[in-house]
């Protein structure tokens, strides 16, 4: 898969997570599958500890 898909999603989890809507990344990767990106993204940026922490972050401060 090409590395343009993968910015893709990784801009849709931060514009999802700074909408509020989300508690934390678990809850942003949910609605990801749900729109229909590859489980194998996902899990791709599951493995970036530092993009998850930054992802739930950015859900606290959209919910603050």
């Amino acid at each position: 898969m090409s590395d343009d898909v993968f910015f893709s999603l990784r801009a849709r989890a931060y514009e999802l997570a700074e909408s509020g809507r989300f508690k934390d990344w678990f809850k942003v990767a949910d609605a990801l599958q749900a729109e229909g990106f590859v489980s194998a993204l996902i899990q791709r940026l599951d493995r970036d500890p530092l993009a998850v922490m930054m992802i739930t972050r950015c859900c606290l401060q959209a919910r603050a």
